[in-house]
């Protein structure tokens, strides 16, 4: 039996000295060190000898020490026959380190105590990486809890959520402990869960790793937005099956009907709400197709100007002017067939594509209704107004391939009326008819207007909104045309685009433009004065242009950030890689860029965005609408974005207190508009400078 003993404590002995990296000691009943191998010297950096006989909390740190956890860790074993912690502990050198310990009691054969055994387990690797696992989850955490507009939550393989963010409470409406646990498919429409969506969902990002769609989703109220969805699938280790799926969810209602709201704008004209110019050539462009494909389909192009319009305008103003335009748009409506299409064109001009008509006589007869209605008073504003309209018209035919040379046509055959008496009729007729050597004549006159020093340059103010001071100023061409008098770009510049005389023009205004500058600026240098100019888009076709504005800007000793090129949007769009070029050595020279009547067209925010412009201009048609709850949320989304972009923004059209109070709201820099002055002439913008112009007493 002893020699059995013997051999079973020896064998016990080597055991516990072979487990080099495990600390084993034990203790007295007391709490001494009795035995301590070399994995417990490897561990704490004690010597058997320096260790044996030593109180166990020899390994604690002072603070555990002083709290008795020594102590109680041997009572607390004592008392359930075994505990199993991790804490810090100490070595010899005063270091400590993190330790996964058990503590059992031992008892001889009477059952008597006679000591404690532990085993100790460096465990500072695996805690640091528990750690940095933890600090990594709480990042996550706080990074998907900061991001406000996205609703972020987990499922499992089944579909049943199991992580929820508060993103996601704010969205949908749910707790999350009202939520986790429950199949997503409780987020569908009932439509979408009866056709088997949800699953439908997760056997695609299950195939395909991920899914983008768009839906409608139900709130825990009951109502419902239109959200875009993205789900993605989560695999554990080389397995290709999923773990489960991260949903990411977005509320895109209101940005879907922003986006309604723009391809609406850019379909139709602001005031009037009827098509605008281009929706007018698209069904014009149909009408044309119809046409070709059978002969019978007949069509006809009415062009209508207001006679006197410019008179009524500079006599009552704008508002009665605008409400001239508004009250014709829906005469004519009343005179047109629920399949023609009326539409203003712009300015005080309107256009009528009369569909499915017989023969001229129908076109005539339409004409002459027009010419009735429109001769009678018109009541605005507690005034009576007459306005007599001229037409032109232009029949359909199969020869003509583009749209906008049945409008022109018309347009000719419009001033050939106006010519004749204005409040009449003509039709176009081709082929050396009087229209036609009208619109000749129109095209030759516009040719010498330069060398005649027949056209002018307006300058409109443009003022910083918060203190209306002056900021410098837009050049708006006129021409003084020697007898038709003085007609506003909306006369001129379609049919200067037309025969490519645009760049000339623009040319013209950007040299006297910049030569007015330069003497206000060295009058007024306190104000730091800018320049805008309107740019066709076919000024970046010219290989000359860089060394046109240089050259301007050498002759009039204009700074170059002091010019500012106004583009349409349109034009932004029909980027080509010449024009992206074009722009970007532009603004390599100082002069900066500005992008003119945004929101009339419709955008892309990619090309917006590489655009090197530096200010966006919010259409004069937005701030009109204002009044509305609707035209509030543009202008404050335009501007919005224009400052994401950094960009800077300019209202145009401003012409009451109560616009330019919520402009000030929306923090909208720069302003202009009647509420301001309208464009001024050379001498009357002086004046404006005198009384407006930072640093002028």
């Amino acid at each position: 039996m002893d020699s059995n003993a013997d051999g079973s404590e020896g064998l016990y002995r080597l055991l516990v000295e072979s487990l080099g990296d495990y600390a084993v000691l034990a203790m007295s009943p007391g709490g001494d060190i009795i035995t301590w191998n070399a994995g417990a010297q490897t561990v704490f950096g004690y010597t058997k000898a320096e260790a044996v006989g030593r109180p166990f909390g020899l390994i604690f740190t002072a603070d555990d020490v002083q709290a008795g956890a020594p102590a109680t860790e041997l009572a607390d074993a004592q008392r359930g026959c075994r505990t199993q912690s991790e804490r810090r502990h100490l070595r010899k050198d005063g270091t400590t380190f993190w330790a996964s310990y058990t503590v059992s009691p031992m008892y001889g054969a009477a059952g008597t105590l006679i000591g404690f055994a532990t085993i100790v387990a460096d465990t500072s690797e695996s805690f640091r990486a528990r750690e940095a696992l933890r600090e990594s989850e709480e990042r996550l955490r706080l990074l998907i809890e900061s991001i406000p507009e996205y609703a972020i939550f987990s499922l499992a393989t089944d579909g049943s959520i199991t992580t929820w963010n508060s993103a996601a409470h704010r969205t949908l409406g749910y707790a999350e402990h009202e939520i986790l646990g429950k199949h997503f498919a409780e987020l569908f429409s009932p439509d979408d869960v009866a056709n088997g969506v949800p699953s439908i969902v997760l056997q695609k990002a299950t195939a395909l790793g991920a899914v983008d769609e768009e839906r409608w989703f139900v709130r825990k109220d009951g109502t419902r937005f239109l959200g875009s969805e993205k789900i993605s699938r989560l695999k554990t280790g080389s397995k290709s099956a999923a773990s489960g799926f991260v949903h990411i969810a977005q509320d895109i209602t209101a940005r879907n009907e922003f986006a309604d709201e723009l391809r609406r704008r850019a379909s139709i004209d602001a005031l009037t709400e009827l098509p605008n110019r281009s929706t007018f050539l698209d069904h014009v462009n149909r009408a044309i197709a119809a046409m070709k494909r059978r002969a019978s389909s007949l069509f006809a192009v009415l062009f209508i100007d207001l006679d006197h319009f410019k008179e009524i305008n500079d006599t009552f103003g704008h508002t009665v002017a605008d409400r001239l335009l508004e009250i014709t748009a829906r005469r004519l409506e009343r005179c047109a067939r629920t399949e023609d299409i009326v539409a203003r064109i712009g300015g005080d001009e309107f256009a009528i594509l009369l569909n499915s008509i017989s023969d001229i006589r129908d076109a005539e007869g339409a004409a002459q209704r027009i010419g009735a209605e429109m001769r009678k008073s018109m009541p605005v504003d507690g005034r009576s107004v007459r306005a007599t309209v001229s037409i032109g018209i232009a029949l359909g035919s199969p020869h003509y391939d583009r749209p906008e040379d049945v409008l022109r046509d018309a347009d000719t055959a419009m001033y050939v009326a106006k010519g004749a008496g204005r409040g009449r009729s003509m039709v176009f007729v081709p082929q050396g008819g009087t229209a036609t050597g009208s619109d000749g004549e129109i095209e030759s006159d516009l040719r010498h207007a330069v060398d005649r020093n027949e056209l002018r340059v307006f300058y409109q103010p443009v003022l910083r909104l918060s203190d209306s001071s002056v900021a410098g100023f837009e050049a708006l061409v006129r021409w003084e045309h020697p007898t038709r008098g003085l007609l506003g770009p909306q006369d001129f510049v379609p049919k200067a685009e037309e025969s490519d005389l645009i760049c000339a023009i623009d040319h013209w205004v950007l040299r006297n433009a910049c030569r007015a500058l330069a003497g206000w600026r060295e009058h007024f240098p306190a104000a730091e004065l800018s320049i805008n100019v309107n740019f066709s888009s076919k000024e970046f076709s010219r290989p000359d242009l860089l060394a046109e504005l240089q050259h301007v800007l050498a002759a009039t000793g204009l700074p170059a950030g002091a010019l500012h090129l106004e583009i349409t949007e349109s034009a932004i769009m029909e980027q080509s890689d010449r024009t992206s070029t074009v722009l970007g050595a532009i603004r390599d020279l100082g002069i900066q860029l500005q992008i003119d009547d945004f929101g009339i067209g419709y955008s892309s925010l990619a090309t917006l965005g590489r655009t090197p412009a530096h200010a966006l201009k919010i259409d004069r048609s937005f701030v009109e609408s204002m009044e509305s709850r609707t035209g509030k949320v543009l202008v404050h989304s335009i501007t919005h974005l224009a400052h994401n972009l950094g960009l800077v923004a300019i209202a145009e059209g401003i012409e009451t207190d109560e616009q330019l109070a919520g402009l000030l709201a929306m923090r909208c820099e720069f302003g202009q508009g009647f509420l301001f002055a309208a464009p001024l002439e050379g001498g009357a913008a002086e004046a404006f400078l005198r009384a407006h112009a930072p640093g002028v007493a």
